[in-house]
């Protein structure tokens, strides 16, 4: 969803006006859930997905309709899956989803929304859409914004300030979007949740591939390197932070690493390994991971047992890091890196 929402943001600073396809309820065995999100393009191009099939196919049609209507133009649609339509197209899943459609213009009014959305995403934090929809013949969305858990809700008369924390606190609750109607406005809040952070120490030829696979199945991911020339925007493109240090000593404080926290340690030497893995092991990080040889790892291990860690210390980092797949090249051992932490974040989820 991050990667989703900041191809939204670039494609309206960029000019381009989409379609959003939302699912806002869903029953049944469907293949997406509430709050998956398609982007339409007005080639007919998608980006995401809403099931796939004959869902996405009649959601593409009712997207171009969309389009014809301009100006902020939104839909309402429901799919039943459960009947001769699914039959006849050979969709496996069952179940009935109702899907919400949003013509959004690249104006900047649109774009405010989702250039603040992705900002606080980038930056960890909690966000809600707040989404106001004016029901006709021809529904229209007529406000939209951002706020965090914190903030006063928008003062909209027809929903009394109560009333909109409810529906905030109500999406936050649920991780899915929440609807309320009122005096012929449908009010929708949708929460999106800050996705563990991984920090990648080193901004060698191992971080870029993880790095941006790591972006790829929704990481916050952040960069660190004491080398500028390397911890850049033209070799981490997909990055959420990159932070360039002075050097890797004291750099742990300013983090604020919780429990979801995910370390990758891939400097250009063990020294630096070393002091990075003694901080990281002071942290509660769900993950710390370095990469070396056994030799380097026993001789940093054992310099750190001399410093006072303990054994149960040391445990918790893995090295060699990643699933052993044979492994060769930076973008396999990524791959592999990926893999274990992909593991470690579903494991957490149970």
């Amino acid at each position: 969803m991050k990667q989703l929402i900041r191809n939204i943001r670039q494609h309206l600073e960029a000019g381009e006006d989409l379609v959003i396809a939302t699912i806002i309820d869903n029953s049944g065995s469907t293949p997406r859930t509430s709050g998956s999100k398609m982007l339409v393009f007005r080639d007919g191009c998608i980006d995401g997905s809403v099931g796939g099939g004959i869902v996405e196919a009649m959601v593409q049609r009712a997207a171009a309709e969309l389009f014809t209507q301009g100006d902020c133009a939104a839909a309402f649609r429901e799919f039943d899956l459960s009947n001769e339509l699914a039959a006849r197209s050979d969709m496996i899943c069952g179940g009935r989803i109702s899907v919400l459609l949003e013509h959004l213009p690249s104006s900047s009014w649109a774009s405010a929304a989702y250039t603040a959305l992705d900002d606080r995403l980038r930056h960890g934090q909690r966000a809600v859409l707040f989404t106001r929809i004016d029901k006709g013949d021809t529904s229209r969305i007529s406000g939209r914004t951002v706020l965090s858990d914190s903030q006063p809700v928008p003062d909209w008369p027809e929903l009394p300030a109560d009333e909109a924390t409810t529906l905030r606190n109500a999406s936050l609750t649920a991780g899915k979007p929440v609807l309320s109607m009122r005096n012929g406005q449908c009010y929708m809040a949708e929460s999106f949740l800050p996705l563990p952070s991984l920090y990648i120490f080193g901004a060698g030829h191992v971080s870029r591939p993880t790095a941006s696979l790591a972006a790829s199945v929704g990481f916050r991911t952040i960069v660190l390197d004491d080398r500028a020339e390397f911890a850049c925007d033209e070799r981490f493109p997909n990055a959420d932070e990159i932070r360039v240090l002075p050097d890797f000593h004291d750099q742990f404080k300013q983090l604020g690493l919780g429990e979801d926290s995910f370390i990758v340690i891939v400097t250009r030497g063990h020294m630096h390994d070393k002091t990075v893995l003694a901080q990281a092991l002071r942290t509660p990080a769900r993950y710390v991971g370095m990469i070396g040889s056994i030799r380097k790892r026993d001789a940093i291990y054992d310099a750190l047992r001399a410093e006072g860690f303990t054994q149960a210390d040391i445990d918790r980092c893995h090295c060699p890091i990643g699933l052993s797949i044979g492994a060769q090249t930076p973008e396999e051992i990524a791959v592999s890196i990926i893999s274990e932490l992909i593991m470690k974040r579903a494991e957490a989820r149970k």
